[in-house]
């Protein structure tokens, strides 16, 4: 009995829904998420079209953005329904998968039935354990988004080969910017893009057809590419970022060749087989290189080939070319991330979708290969479900990610601060210690453990803990004079001591000198007019109220301040 596609694809909801309904009570998490939640409180009293800006930044992601935005409008700050786009996207990109694959296997046979494949192919993606950090993670959701809108271009390629339609390459156009609106490293599909057109084109359609449907899809992103780059660069200058990227390259070529194999081996085995999962990858064994060494051969050895499920097991091979350029710059807080290959996941499992079953029909084996996938799917699915239950505790996936990355300093910080969020600080503070003994320790070690002394009731604790890493308050770290600041405000309120006062002008002083931000003006000239300096208190008002964001709390009362003072 043949079961309907739109019962299959209800199907593969249901599933998607099943097996991460555990990473709707997941939380927000500490690295990204309270960020983001942050700013969105900012970018919500902004119009829409400002998200769309150029930013002098490594990362251009608006349509991303303005998806967060319309959930912050919609839910607030509620993390449960963050978690829930997120899981209802990925089921949208496993039922594209479903249609990717059933329109592949339709090329060059109209009329054929591509049975249970298309379904393999969407729940193989669907429970593999790779994806559950870009799900999990409400952060993630850019690898997510991106891919839907690659999906989207890719069943567009299809159509305009099967169809010899130009219409479709335009609509692929507009999925591709769409895709790059959401991650910008998504461009790197563009070349896989035209590749598929032209492998994918008939013979009937001649090489004219090729090369118009290319240009057609190129073109657009030349233009806009330099439009975009022109923009920027009149704004922010030659340099923004990309000076800082350069900066951030330390490898000679024995070490860039190395590492590439090496990044790239490690991504290519993870497809294959996932396990360990891990949250923070900071490192991978040397052995990977030969992996890598083979991965390229064997992509070579595709591409010659000349076969379709072989193509695309090799785009999947070439889409984690992204993630091996982040391991070579160091642009993002881990060198290695799962993330990084949930596209290429893609493109991987329709590829084999596609051989396994060219292999089983030619072997007429197909019931097997099919049952034997199926009885795969089920380690797989317990070995997703296992780790979204990780991903509902930050304290446990923390702890998780300690055990596999133990040289990780910043991991202990991250620990520390789920434990003290869950009260448990005696547990708290042991991490911290440990994580201070380490090489790469960060001054957040020292700034949780300062924290742990405020809630003690122990302000001198935290002052000494802090200032450990504030000897020089022109250098030292930005959140650790933050840090210091609070602590003095609040000894302050407990004994308005004169020394405690000069303490915390001098600190506000530096704040304000090298953060840039109209608060600390304002906090800053309260606290020298209270000191009896009307006239810098003057000077402060008058920053603060120039420079403050419009509607903020304290805008109003920096001008009333500068208005009285400038009375008297």
């Amino acid at each position: 009995m043949r079961i309907s596609r739109g019962f299959q694809l209800l199907f593969l909801v249901f599933v998607v829904c099943g097996v991460f309904y555990p990473a709707i009570f997941a939380g927000i998490n500490s690295v990204d998420d309270w960020r983001m939640f942050y700013d969105l409180e900012v970018m919500a009293e902004k119009s829409p079209w400002a998200l769309f800006l150029p930013t002098p930044g490594f990362y251009y992601r608006p349509l991303l953005m303005l998806t967060f935005v319309v959930d912050y409008m919609l839910w607030g700050q509620e993390p449960s329904f963050y978690h829930l786009v997120n899981i209802l996207i990925h089921a949208a990109n496993a039922c594209l998968i479903f249609l990717l694959t059933e329109s592949l296997l339709k090329v060059g046979d109209e009329e054929g039935e591509p049975g249970p494949w298309p379904l393999l192919a969407g729940l193989l993606f669907a429970v593999h354990p790779i994806v559950t950090e870009s799900v999990d993670w409400i952060s993630g959701r850019t690898d997510l988004l991106g891919c839907f809108f690659v999906l989207l271009a890719t069943l567009a390629i299809v159509a305009a080969n099967r169809r010899r339609n130009l219409g479709f390459v335009i609509l692929g156009v507009g999925a591709m910017i769409l895709a790059i609106m959401s991650k910008e490293i998504m461009v790197f599909f563009l070349p896989p893009g035209a590749f598929l057109l032209c492998r994918l084109s008939p013979a009937t359609h001649g090489t004219a057809w090729c090369r118009q449907a290319v240009t057609v899809f190129l073109s657009p992103f030349v233009f806009a590419g330099l439009l975009y780059f022109g923009l920027r660069i009149q704004k922010y200058g030659l340099g923004a970022g990309f000076s800082a990227l350069l900066h951030r390259y330390d490898y000679g070529l024995f070490d860039t060749v190395r590492v590439f194999f090496k990044a790239f081996g490690f991504y290519v085995k993870k497809m294959f087989y996932p396990l360990p999962l891990n949250f923070a990858i900071v490192s991978a064994s040397d052995a990977y290189v030969w992996v890598g060494i083979a991965a390229v051969a064997a992509m070579v050895f595709m591409l010659r080939r000349r076969l379709l499920g072989l193509d695309l097991v090799a785009v999947s091979f070439y889409l984690v070319f992204p993630g091996v350029l982040i391991a070579l710059t160091n642009i993002a807080w881990t060198p290695l991330a799962e993330r990084y290959v949930y596209l290429a996941t893609v493109f991987l499992v329709t590829g084999l979708a596609h051989l396994l079953r060219d292999i089983s029909l030619s072997m007429r084996r197909e019931t097997v290969v099919v049952g034997c996938l199926a009885v795969l799917l089920l380690p797989m699915t317990v070995a997703t479900v296992e780790r979204n239950f990780v991903w509902q505790d930050n304290a446990r996936l923390y702890a998780d990610t300690k055990v596999k990355s133990p040289e990780f300093a910043a991991m202990n910080n991250e620990l520390a601060i789920a434990l003290i969020n869950a009260g448990d600080l005696k547990a708290a503070e042991k991490v911290l210690a440990e994580g201070k003994k380490k090489a790469t320790s960060s001054p957040l070690l020292y700034i949780n453990q300062a924290r742990i002394y405020l809630k003690l009731g122990e302000y001198d604790e935290a002052r000494k803990e802090i200032l450990q890493i504030c000897t020089d308050k022109s250098s030292a770290n930005i959140e650790a004079l933050k840090m210091l600041a609070r602590i003095d405000e609040i000894r302050f309120s407990k004994s308005a001591d004169d020394g405690v006062m000069k303490q915390l002008l001098d600190t506000y002083r530096v704040l304000t000198f090298r953060k840039a931000d109209p608060f600390y003006d304002y906090r800053y000239g309260q606290l020298l007019l209270k000191a009896g300096d009307r006239t810098r208190a003057l000077e402060h008002f008058k920053a603060a109220a120039l420079r403050a964001p419009a509607g903020s709390h304290y805008k109003l009362a920096a001008a009333k301040l500068v208005s009285r003072l400038q009375q008297n």
